[in-house]
């Protein structure tokens, strides 16, 4: 028994650390409670097929959502078990206990109380089984989290990367278009249609109403399959389980196994460039790095649930506005998948960890290694959101195609090297570089930002000759696209070389660490001192805060909601001169914050 409780003991003191350490928790716990406080409220009004649809897709995203929000963090995982004298079956029991500490367990057994409340009005046989079929589905949710976490959550093959990456890029793609789903969901509240409810009786979330209303022999059918589910979600969690205690891992792909006898010609990549001649990707060292880096993406997990993530998400944002007749995002698929490949690509260096040595010890390894980088993403990426561009434009032959034509190529060359750059300007390093698991983000929100707005300041180019230019000359705008995203590429791959240049040591120190490096110590209040000595750090902040004046309401919110003002500067103009000045300030505002973030790059920092 003792083996039992002893994990979630460990969960509920992490949990009561959390607690204290971040008001993240108990905000979350708040915004929980509301809404299963309203699903229990329409489960005493409401319709009982579209509140069976609630409740199935509340457990159903509770088994999803810990992969896209980072919920193996905290957690009590098997792996932790490995050392201690307790058998599988114990273990399985601990850690399912364990899991069921915490917010999300809470919340959701709150919001499964809407079923019974609902089932009051066929008393209490109907409250009974209702109650029964809730539990079932709690268990459900609960035994489900934890098997997805272990199997998908942390796997280190590229199985369980790609699915965890279209789960995510799915339930975000759905998020991002519920403006264009919202009449669907306002009429599913009112009651689902009658197609749909002929396919209720095979969702188990419908399974407890059923047997609610259902004769003696459905109930204990109905209430028999959530059991069946239950029962094989358990048996598979014990099996993964008793892998990970015995192996230390909860799934990991056979290897070939490696012939004893070497290679006689060594490849490229394995050379670090210095054998050129002959090889499949042809001579160069540039061609080298890209070799490298293409075998990378095809082996390594996060990289391969990054990239899924980024073509669901694209083509879902795209797609989904069709569902209430709004095509004109169809053509967008690939821009977006770039846009999003770019951004989750700002943080790569923080997964090579010291292997990123190899470019300082080959002559001119440095400026190789950004640009075959940079390539390596381009011939990934480019062929994929091409593709999507053509389908699009196949699908939705009403819509202008132009707009996605002219700006695919721009995004596609910031995309490109200015993630490379921002992803050696903020390195955040992996606790194990080799086994990386889903919960290993080496990217965060800034560095995100950084790379989409790059891609869309590239964009601004041909979008503004579309948008503002002469009629007669629209055809021009892919051209001016394409020289957009060359000089995106340009400038991302020589900021990204003076990067690894000139803060080559501090980069492979970074990369190389387990923990994330101390920041710069910023007063709150005016020290002359900190500033004769951080004065690159105190400008960067200067020029952090003060660029977003010009960029937005003196650029963009003239540009896009015809803002006028006496201190906006182009409310002073008319005509073309008006919208020529907003989209100045625009490139002036951009030109302040890219040099902010240069500074800041170059900021000293502080001894661990």
């Amino acid at each position: 028994m003792s083996a039992v409780l002893t994990p979630a003991r460990m969960r509920a003191t992490m949990f009561q650390r959390s607690l204290r350490e971040h008001p993240g928790p108990a905000v979350a716990a708040l915004t929980g409670l509301l809404t299963a406080g309203w699903l229990i409220r329409y489960g005493v009004y409401g319709n009982p097929h579209t509140l069976s649809i609630l409740a199935g897709t509340w457990v159903l995203g509770w088994i999803v959502l810990p992969l896209m929000l980072g919920g193996g963090r905290g957690r009590v995982r098997p792996s932790h078990l490995r050392l201690e004298p307790v058998g599988s079956v114990p273990a399985a029991a601990g850690l399912l206990l364990a899991s069921a500490v915490g917010i999300g367990p809470l919340v959701s057994l709150v919001a499964l109380a809407s079923l019974p409340v609902h089932a009051a009005r066929y008393g209490f046989r109907g409250v009974l089984a209702a109650g029964a079929g809730a539990l079932l589905l709690w268990l459900t949710g609960l035994i489900g989290s934890a098997f997805a976490l272990e199997t998908i959550g942390h796997a280190g093959g590229p199985v369980g990367a790609i699915l965890t990456g279209v789960f995510t890029g799915a339930v975000m793609g759905v998020l991002g278009s519920v403006w264009a789903v919202a009449s669907w969901i306002t009429a599913l509240l009112a009651g689902p249609p009658p197609h749909v409810v002929r396919w209720l009786p095979w969702f188990p979330g419908s399974w407890p109403l059923s047997a609610a209303t259902g004769s003696p022999l459905r109930t204990a059918a109905l209430l028999g399959g959530l059991v069946a589910i239950v029962v094989g979600f358990a048996l598979a969690y014990l099996l993964l389980v008793r892998r990970s205690l015995v192996t230390g891992a909860s799934w990991r792909p056979r290897r070939a196994p490696v012939s004893p006898t070497p290679s006689p010609s060594p490849s490229p990549a394995r050379t670090g460039g210095r054998r050129l001649a002959g090889g499949w990707w042809g001579p160069g060292p540039v061609w080298a790095v890209t070799g490298r880096e293409l075998r990378t993406w095809g082996r390594h997990p996060l990289r391969l649930q990054y990239l899924a993530f980024a073509v669901i998400y694209g083509a879902l944002l795209a797609g989904l506005p069709m569902v209430a007749d709004a095509n004109l995002l169809v053509p967008w698929a690939g821009v977006f998948t770039a846009l999003w490949a770019a951004a989750m690509s700002a943080g790569l260096v923080g997964l090579d960890g010291t292997a990123l040595w190899m470019p300082f010890t080959t002559p001119d390894g440095e400026r190789a290694e950004v640009r075959g980088r940079a390539l390596a993403w381009l011939l990934l990426v480019a062929p994929i959101a091409l593709a999507l561009t053509v389908a699009g434009i196949l699908l939705t032959p009403e819509v202008d195609p132009l707009p996605a034509i002219a700006v695919l190529p721009a995004v596609l060359g910031a995309g490109a090297t200015v993630p490379v750059w921002v992803s050696l300007l903020r390195v955040r390093p992996v606790p194990d570089p080799r086994h990386p698991t889903s919960a290993d983000n080496p990217t965060d929100i800034i560095s995100v930002l950084v790379a989409s707005a790059a891609g869309l300041l590239a964009a601004a180019a041909p979008m503004a000759l579309i948008i503002w230019g002469p009629d007669g000359l629209r055809w021009p705008a892919p051209v001016l696209g394409l020289a957009a995203g060359a000089a995106m590429w340009a400038g991302g791959a020589w900021l990204a070389d003076d990067r690894l240049a000139t803060r080559g040591a501090e980069v492979l120190t970074a990369a190389g660490r387990r923990t994330r490096p101390p920041e710069t110590p910023i007063p709150l209040t005016w020290d002359a001192a900190w500033y004769r000595e951080n004065r690159a750090t105190a400008w960067a902040l200067i020029l952090l805060m003060a660029g977003w004046i010009p960029v937005i309401p003196q650029g963009l919110m003239v540009l896009v909601l015809d803002i006028r003002g006496g201190w906006i500067v182009a409310s002073h103009f008319t005509g073309a001169t008006r919208t020529g000045t907003a989209v100045a300030m625009v490139a002036l505002g951009g030109a302040v914050l890219l040099t902010g973030l240069v500074l800041w790059g170059r900021r000293p920092r502080p001894t661990a």
